[in-house]
């Protein structure tokens, strides 16, 4: 049984000290005079159990349960309030046996609320209070006023307060769940309804769209179908003269390598040949002189010489004769500009005569205008209207004028009221410094001196410190572009080894070129470098033949094919130099690369070494590189291979390959970008970091430098801050008498600007008066007169004026026109002119030069016959050695003869073949691109037995057909299906919503109820209970629940009716006080029978009864008081004589204590 063991209270209410009251299991009663704090017992208890109501614990607020000192002590600052309940049975969810639940509150009116001494929210007290069924609003506890409560309470009060006991706010919760559901059911099924309509509707529309776009689509499955077996038939042909290209091209290789064999051996004899001749000539070298090898290097040189000057001779003709003919140019040009000129002044000329007959015209227009505005009372109203309009904007801007010269003034006064104030400080100061250098000219002398080198010292810091700002602020800009350029120059050195990792990625292309093997040149990608703009395009234009390696020939790629066989390291392509044929582009295609939105030929956006440039023509041929998929259909799908900047590409065989890609840039090609850039930025962070050096080391000695001057100046501070404390003062008077001077002066200056501004103001003030005047007059004139109408012949004269005004325009903007040509053509005579200047001074150069140069020619051309006549005679004495190497010398010559016609035979060989490689190259390219095109096709059924022509025709019957369709629909198949699908969905779920409504509203009924069941039971026992206590509480009549209306128990109330003596029943308003009580005591012993509780707390329920009633209270409680703790607060003899424990409070100076007495 979990009970109160103990109540402590200190500083609560009345209970000013520390007080302990030990409860008893059983009948405990507490007594004692009115006001002595019986009933603040009661209150501590339901503060502890978590009473959030001050005025439920009898008191305005929080702050007024602490204790208030009473007449003579001092109040408390606080309250608290601990029970101990018995933990015996475990009830508490804690191992303790026994459980303290405390309640602090402050003067603030916060609450601290603790279990066994640790800190709990309100919410956990209450909590763990529930889990040993105690309720701080529970039944068990009957206070002051809940018998009145319980007496006045009206029937439906009474009704919903069974409910509650009955827990019927479950199938309430319950109920008002399933209507919500109800509704959105009925919500669901509404708008299911409204949607089926609608479907319907659809359906029938869709259904003609739908019929049309099957006949489409059965005709576009026939073109399909013509189409695969058209492709089919023409690769079947394409193939068949492939086959026939490559039988005559294996023909042509194999007459190239017959001759090409006579030409080796031809070289071999030839080569001989040469190392005879050079046997020859080491005779001659060792048997020669001196003299001889001088000789002939002379001729050598003179040779050389001969040549170069007449080399240069023919440049320099070349260069007069191209000077003349520019200078005739020239010439010609210089007319042509001046006659230009001319004919633009001429046109000027023309336009000036033109507005000035315009302006005769317009000013005539105007005339008449003003005539017939006279004529027909016009012109007075328009001179009235523009003079008053003139009137507002005159009275507008000396109103402004006005504003501006007060506040002018004021701002003037305020100057010379400031600058009268500083001399009056100046005069003060003078005064002051006279009279200190009476006393102490010397100390005064002393710090004039210190003051003009602190003055200085102060301007030498100052420049310091902004030149450190300075430096501080270069630095810093230094050092974060160098950061900048270090961190871009990481992403760059990342991107490039990424772009060379990636490129070398592959393991067998790794295992290739980390061999070291000689002829292999790397991949393609990294052969190649481009823009990073069309790197996305090159590289998917490229595909796999990226990653193919470059070797020097055919020779080392079988090495490395061997390489890889033997270390089973994968697959590579391989592209022999010598072996390895470009890919020829057609005029097409170089017409195309020009067209708007193509950016050029692929091959022509790589940078590469020109011996690779077979590999990039085989890499890319004719490719293009365009904008967008628009501008590549634009330029026509099938023309040319295209490839986009995001990657789609067109082939041309029509097929289209395009969607999503992942930007892969830096992944293949080297990027001319990031090569540039890295060096780029290298050079940049060299000169950074120089300049970052240079920058530290100025700052580092210009704060050494502020340091001394900081410390110098602080020394002469504090000594004139010395001085002035003896001397005073802290200016020259010299300095002072000019300050005064000065602004005496600018006294005086505004002072006069004050008068002349006065002046201004009064004028302003004026005029805006007569100008007021003159409006109000014209004001009055124009009320006077009529409103007239616009004829149709004044419209006309303003509209003839107004082409007047607007030809006059043009012709004046086309006059400057003509003035800045006429400017443009003048600048480029002169610059004509100088560049005429500038040739002629070149072609008297060129003159000067070539006349040397013909002298020169002469003079060499004679000393080279003397010298060549001494070789001969030089030759003449080793004659036979000289023929025995010109018949060597024959023999080549023959031999080349020879050699030069059979390579004229191989390159005339090789042009066959050439022809015939371009043959099998298109028609690869067709068969491919047919191969790839009959892909689409792949999966559709060819017709067989029928030609070419007759499927060109079906296939455009079939299109002439689809035509003949127009706009089908063909979103309606899906659409149909789609509404069909969605149509017999929402059928499904209208008849599973009726379920589910029909399923809502059964347990609506069931709910209902339950409900009624419950409250049935609950009320039957209450009932029962009720009438049996009120017959041991009263000896004289019975009493009773009644439901006011048992065909709709929740529409009525229950009422308590009593039956006294034989009389008939009473509604318990028409009962005695006491009957009263009785009736309440007995409704609320029947609750706390239904609901039992540990313990129970009962503050003076017993007032209204009399000593009979109250000692069947007294023992009633004491028959309930066997099995739960009873603590009742009472004066009553009768109840007290039952109490088996009887606590005595008393109250002293304001303070209550308590007594317990065992009976």
């Amino acid at each position: 049984m979990t009970v109160i063991t103990k109540l402590q209270c200190r500083g609560f209410k009345s209970f000013a000290k520390k007080t302990e009251v030990l409860f008893l299991p059983g009948f405990n009663c507490v007594i004692g005079a009115n006001g002595n704090g019986k009933s603040n017992i009661v209150d501590a208890i339901c503060f502890v159990l978590g009473k959030s109501s001050a005025k439920g614990l009898r008191a305005e607020k929080s702050a007024n349960l602490i204790y208030n000192g009473g007449k003579k002590g001092s109040a408390a600052k606080e309250a608290e309030v601990s029970i101990f309940f018995d933990n015996s049975k475990k009830s508490f969810p804690t191992d303790e046996k026994e459980v303290k639940v405390s309640r602090l509150v402050k003067k603030n009116g916060s609450s601290i609320y603790k279990i066994n001494d640790k800190k709990m929210t309100r919410q956990q007290v209450v909590d763990t209070l529930r889990t040993a069924r105690i309720d701080p609003d529970g039944h068990n506890i009957v206070l002051q006023g809940d018998i009145v409560h319980f007496m006045s309470m009206r029937s439906t009060e009474r009704r919903e307060m069974i409910e509650d006991i009955a827990g019927i706010s479950v199938f309430e919760e319950k109920k008002q769940k399933a209507m919500g559901e109800l509704g959105r059911v009925q919500d669901r099924l509404n708008e299911a309804d409204i949607i089926l309509t609608e479907r319907e509707k659809t359906l029938k529309d869709l259904k003609k769209d739908r019929d049309q776009a099957l006949q489409f689509k059965d005709l576009e499955k026939n073109i399909e179908r013509n189409k695969a077996t058209h492709v089919h038939l023409r690769f079947k042909d394409k193939n068949e003269k492939l086959g026939f290209v490559e039988k005559k091209f294996n023909e042509l290789e194999g007459e190239i390598k017959k001759i090409q064999i006579e030409i080796d051996g031809l070289k071999q004899e030839i080569q001989n040949k040469k190392k005879d001749i050079e046997t020859i000539n080491i005779e001659l070298s060792e048997k020669g002189d001196k003299r001889q090898r001088e000789l002939a290097k002379e001729i050598e040189i003179l040779k050389t010489a001969f040549i170069k000057d007449t080399s240069r001779k023919d440049v320099i003709d070349n260069e007069l004769k191209k000077l003349k003919e520019r200078k005739g140019s020239l010439g010609n040009s210089l007319k042509e500009l001046e006659n230009k000129i001319k004919e633009l002044k001429t046109k000027q000329t023309k336009l000036i005569r033109a507005n000035e007959e315009l302006s005769i015209k317009e000013q005539g227009l105007q005339k008449r205008i003003t005539t017939y505005k006279e004529k027909h009372g016009l012109l007075d109203k328009d001179d009235i209207s523009t003079r008053i309009e003139e009137l507002d904007q005159r009275m507008e801007l000396k109103q402004r004028q006005l504003s501006d010269a007060e506040e002018e003034k004021l701002t003037f006064i305020r100057k010379r009221d400031k600058l009268e104030y500083e001399i009056e400080s100046i005069d003060n100061q003078i005064e002051k410094i006279r009279q200190l250098k009476k006393e102490d000219q010397e100390k005064f002398a002393k710090m004039k001196n210190n003051r003009e080198e602190f003055k200085k010292i102060t301007r030498r810091l100052s420049d310091c410190l902004n030149e450190s700002s300075v430096y501080s602020a270069q630095l810093s800009s230094a050092r974060s572009k160098l950061m900048d350029n270090q961190e871009e120059f990481a992403k760059l050195r990342t991107k490039s080894i990424g772009i060379r990792e990636a490129s070398a990625g592959d393991f067998a292309i790794k295992k290739i070129t980390s061999m070291g093997i000689s002829g292999v040149y790397g991949t393609v990608g990294e052969l190649g470098q481009v823009s990073g703009k069309y790197a996305q395009a090159l590289e998917v234009s490229a595909g796999p033949r990226m990653k193919s390696v470059v070797v020097s020939s055919d020779q080392v790629a079988a090495k490395c094919i061997q390489v890889l066989k033997e270390n089973k390291s994968g697959i590579v392509t391989f592209l022999p130099l010598n072996k390895i044929r470009e890919r020829k582009i057609n005029p097409d295609e170089r017409n195309l690369a020009s067209a708007p939105g193509v950016h050029g030929l692929a091959i022509d956006l790589v940078n590469y070494d020109s011996k690779f440039a077979t590999v990039f023509k085989y890499v890319f041929a004719g490719t293009l590189v365009v904008d967008n998929m628009a501008v590549a259909r634009k330029l026509g799908v099938g023309r040319a291979r295209m490839v986009t900047l995001d990657g789609d590409i067109v082939e041309s065989s029509g097929a289209m390959i395009g969607g999503y890609r992942r930007r892969t840039s830096g992944l293949g090609f080297q990027q001319k970008e990031v090569t540039q850039g890295m060096g780029r930025i290298e050079k940049d962070i060299a000169r950074l970091a120089e300049t970052v050096d240079l920058l530290q080391n100025k700052k580092t000695k210009n704060e050494e430098d502020i340091i001394q001057l900081r410390e110098r100046k602080a020394v002469f501070e504090a000594e004139i801050k010395a001085a002035e404390v003896k001397i005073g003062g802290t200016e020259n008077a010299k300095e002072l008498n000019d300050k005064k001077k000065e602004l005496a002066e600018k006294g005086k200056e505004f002072s006069i600007q004050v008068k002349e501004i006065e002046g201004d103001i009064k004028a302003f003030g004026n005029d805006l008066i007569s100008i007021k005047k003159s409006r109000h007059k014209e004001m009055d004139k124009l009320s006077k007169l009529t409103s007239v109408e616009v004829t149709q012949d004044l419209e006309s004269f303003q509209q003839k004026r107004q082409k007047v005004k607007e030809q006059m325009i043009k012709n004046s903007s086309e006059c400057n026109s003509l003035t800045d040509q006429v400017n443009l053509y003048q600048s480029e005579a002169e610059k004509t002119k100088l560049i005429l200047k500038n040739n002629n001074k070149e072609f008297e150069a060129f003159s000067y030069e070539l006349k040397g140069i013909v002298a020169d020619i002469a003079g060499n051309k004679d000393i080279l016959k003397i010298k060549e006549s001494n070789q001969r005679k030089f030759y003449a004495e080793y004659r036979g050695l000289f023929n025995k190497r010109s018949k060597c010398e024959v023999f080549i010559q023959k031999k080349d003869g020879v050699l030069i016609r059979n390579e004229e035979r191989i390159r005339a060989v090789e042009g066959k073949r050439n022809e015939e490689s371009i043959k099998k190259a298109v028609l690869s390219g067709e068969v491919e691109g047919l191969e790839k095109e009959f892909e689409l096709y792949k999966d559709v059924q060819l017709r067989r037995a029928i030609s070419l022509p007759d499927l060109e025709v079906e296939i455009k019957d079939c299109e002439r057909m689809l035509k003949t369709l127009g706009n089908v629909n063909l979103r309606a198949l899906e659409i149909y299906e789609k509404v069909s699908e969605e149509y017999k969905a929402l059928t499904d779920k209208f008849d599973t919503l009726k379920l589910e409504k029909e399923d809502v509203l059964k347990l609506m009924f069931e709910i209902e109820s339950k409900k009624e069941e419950s409250f049935m039971k609950t009320f039957n026992l209450l009932e029962r209970n009720f009438e049996e206590i009120f017959s041991s509480l009263s000896t004289k009549g019975v009493a009773e629940l009644v439901i006011e209306n048992p065909e709709s128990i929740f529409d009525a109330g229950v009422d308590i009716r009593v039956r006294l003596s034989g009389q008939k029943y009473l509604d318990i308003k028409g009962l005695s006080g006491g009957e009263k009580t009785l009736a309440a005591l007995s409704f609320i012993f029947a609750i706390q029978e239904f609901e039992p509780s540990w313990f129970y707390l009962m503050d003076e329920v017993d007032a209204a009864l009399d000593k009979k009633n109250s000692e069947l209270l007294s023992k009633l409680i004491a028959k309930y008081a066997n099995g739960s703790q009873y603590i009742v607060i009472s004066h009553n003899d009768s109840v007290i004589t039952e109490a088996e424990t009887i606590y005595g409070v008393s109250m002293q100076e304001g303070i209550s204590k308590i007594v317990s007495l065992k009976v």
